[in-house]
C-alpha cells in the first residue's frame, strides 16, 4: 500500500514539473465560469474555462507583446471542445485571432472528458495597441452552433506608455474637422479628419505615430465610451468614416482622440466638443 501512496504522489510532481498540470484544473464542470452571451449567442450558457494570462491587475510593461491564453469548452459538445475561433478585443478593435485547439491535458483531467484535451487558446498581443492605464480586454469565442461566448480581463499598461493631454512632447495632434465650430448634420454621414506625427521620429519610423484611435463621450476603456475605431493614416494625416445617425440628434457630445507615438510609446489625448444638430 505505502508503495502505491508513494507512486502516486511521485507521478502529481512530475506532472507539475513537466508542465502537464496547472492550478486551472480546479476549475470545474458545469459552471459558465463568467463567459456572458456574445453577437449572435443563442442557447443555454454551457460554457466553462478560464484566462491564464494576462492575470487580472497583472501590470504590463507598455510597448511590450503578452500572451492572452487560457482554455474555454463548450460542457454539451461531442468529441471536441466546441469551440472553433477565438479573438482578442479592445472595445470594437480586434487585436488578434488566437491559436484554438491547444493541448491541456489538465483540462481533460479536470473535466474528466477526454475530448476537452485540446481546449486551449492563445494569442500574442502588443500592448503598444493600448493606452496606458486600466485596461479591460474581451476574449470572444465563437462556437459553430451558438455564436459568440466571451469573458473579460482587466489589467493595466505601465511604463512609457502613458497618456499625456499636453504639448510638452513631440507628439502632435490635432482635428482638423469637426471642431466645436463645425455645422454636423446628424443625416449625413461623414469623415473626421486630423493630422498626427511625432517631431522626434527617425526615418524608418516614418511619421513616428503608428495609430491613431477615437472615442465618443468617454476616454478608452470607460463604461459608456462608445469606440468609433481606428483611423487610417496617409503621411502626417489621418481620417475616419462615420455616421452621426448611429448617435443622439441635437445633443452635446466629447471626442477623445489618441495618438500613439511608435518612438516612445506614449500616446497624446485630444478632446473636441462636437454638437450635432
Amino acid at each position: 500500500m505505502q508503495f502505491f501512496v508513494r507512486s502516486a504522489v511521485w507521478w502529481l510532481v512530475a506532472v507539475y514539473a513537466l508542465g502537464l498540470a496547472s492550478p486551472v484544473a480546479a476549475q470545474t464542470v458545469p459552471g459558465s465560469d463568467g463567459w456572458t452571451a456574445g453577437p449572435g449567442a443563442a442557447g443555454d450558457n454551457t460554457y466553462n474555462g478560464f484566462i491564464d494570462m494576462p492575470a487580472a491587475g497583472a501590470s504590463i510593461p507598455a510597448g511590450a507583446t503578452f500572451h492572452v491564453s487560457g482554455w474555454l469548452v463548450d460542457t454539451t459538445a461531442e468529441g471536441w471542445s466546441g469551440i472553433d475561433n477565438v479573438q482578442v478585443l479592445y472595445g470594437a478593435t480586434v487585436l488578434g485571432h488566437a491559436t484554438v485547439g491547444i493541448s491541456r491535458p489538465d483540462v481533460a483531467a479536470a473535466t474528466g472528458n477526454p475530448y476537452f484535451a485540446n481546449s486551449g487558446f492563445d494569442a500574442a498581443v502588443s500592448s503598444g495597441a493600448l493606452p496606458a492605464g486600466p485596461v479591460t480586454l474581451t476574449v470572444a469565442a465563437h462556437t459553430p452552433g451558438k455564436g459568440t461566448w466571451q469573458k473579460q480581463v482587466g489589467f493595466n499598461v505601465a511604463g512609457g506608455g502613458s497618456v499625456i493631454t499636453s504639448g510638452n512632447t513631440g507628439l502632435v495632434l490635432k482635428i482638423i474637422f469637426p471642431t466645436s465650430t463645425d455645422e454636423i448634420v446628424a443625416n449625413d454621414n461623414g469623415i473626421i479628419r486630423g493630422i498626427a506625427y511625432d517631431t522626434r521620429t527617425r526615418a524608418e519610423l516614418g511619421v513616428g505615430v503608428d495609430r491613431v484611435d477615437l472615442y465618443l463621450d468617454g476616454p478608452a476603456g470607460q463604461a459608456g465610451s462608445q469606440n468609433l475605431g481606428q483611423a487610417t493614416q496617409d503621411g502626417n494625416t489621418w481620417s475616419l468614416a462615420w455616421e452621426p445617425t448611429t448617435y443622439d440628434h441635437v445633443k452635446h457630445h466629447v471626442m477623445w482622440v489618441y495618438a500613439h507615438s511608435s518612438v516612445t510609446g506614449e500616446s497624446l489625448l485630444v478632446q473636441e466638443e462636437i454638437t450635432l444638430d
